[in-house]
């Protein structure tokens, strides 16, 4: 889909043997009293409950970053930030107070080594053990409940598809989970259950938005359009296209305000794709500032 460039251009750098050495994963990585759970998310007192949700989209994800950028500009701030995948990783760089700027700064800069960690049994697969880390020493917090901004990161069962939407317990392991993807990532397991990146199942988490008592709700969709699909795509791209925007625009009409972000169909891995998904995001989140503006206000 969306990240299937990106895919293939990690495949080719982790065929490496090199790159193999040291990969193995031992434990968890945190202590078991900080094994990441659902519980009550804690809205900052005396203010409305405005939730921003993004979405997960691979690569495109990056311009979740542009929009970040439009909002700080604007001094447009939401009570509590759902990421979804890649938007859980950008989400929970935003939740820890790093201005636009250097998240930015760091999405340019994010080299394979700090996601990539190939499973010695599975060397087609990533463990996430790399990227757990990259996010705990990006943002300085270990576990969610001591980001400055409130933040919950969504991810799915393997087995049934049940969204869970992880509020306390250790950073790194619940976006490691949102962004398990299962065509790169091995699935991983918290307090005995397998979970996996929610694409398919709720690719812009906004009904969760809803569940977790968020009254106004902004939601960023950066999947592909389907009406940008090339004449030479394959069928089964087409396939997983449609469904995923058959379930965003169910999802969407629980939503106060859908800010989709038109990228290139073709996803990338390099910097100068990174850039141009980045200022696509920025361009097109500005035109819309002042509708999100005025639903977080309560005028709309």
């Amino acid at each position: 889909m969306q990240r299937r460039a990106f895919v293939s251009t990690l495949g080719t750098t982790l065929l490496a043997p090199a790159v193999l050495i040291g990969c193995a994963e031992i434990g968890t990585g945190y202590d078991e009293t900080d094994t990441p759970r659902e519980e009550a998310v804690a809205w900052p007192a005396g203010r409305t409950r405005t939730a921003l949700v993004l979405g997960s989209g691979g690569p495109r994800g990056f311009a979740h970053v542009g929009v970040l950028k439009a909002l700080e500009t604007q001094g447009i701030e939401p009570s509590l930030v759902i990421g979804a995948s890649a938007g859980a990783i950008v989400g929970a760089l935003y939740a820890a107070r790093l201005s636009a700027r250097e998240i930015e700064a760091l999405a340019l800069d994010l080299g394979v080594r700090q996601i990539a960690d190939p499973a010695i049994w599975r060397p087609n697969r990533l463990i996430g053990r790399a990227l757990q880390e990259t996010i705990v020493n990006a943002t300085k917090t270990a576990r969610i409940e001591d980001l400055p901004r409130p933040f919950v990161a969504v991810a799915a069962s393997v087995s049934g598809g049940k969204l869970v939407a992880f509020t306390k317990g250790h950073l790194g392991a619940a976006v490691r989970a949102s962004a398990a993807l299962p065509s790169m990532f091995l699935p991983v397991t918290v307090r005995g259950v397998l979970y996996e990146d929610g694409d398919m199942v709720s690719p812009v988490p906004i009904r969760v938005a809803r569940k977790l008592g968020a009254t106004r709700v902004v939601a960023v969709d950066v999947s592909a359009w389907v009406e940008d699909e090339p004449t030479q795509a394959y069928e089964s791209w087409r396939k997983r296209d449609a469904e995923r925007r058959a379930i965003i625009t169910d999802e969407a009409r629980d939503a106060d305000y859908m800010l989709r972000i038109r990228l290139p169909y073709y996803a990338g891995a390099s910097r100068e794709y990174r850039e141009n998904v980045i200022a696509l995001g920025e361009q097109q989140t500005s035109v819309a500032v002042e509708r999100i503006r005025a639903v977080f206000a309560g005028n709309v």
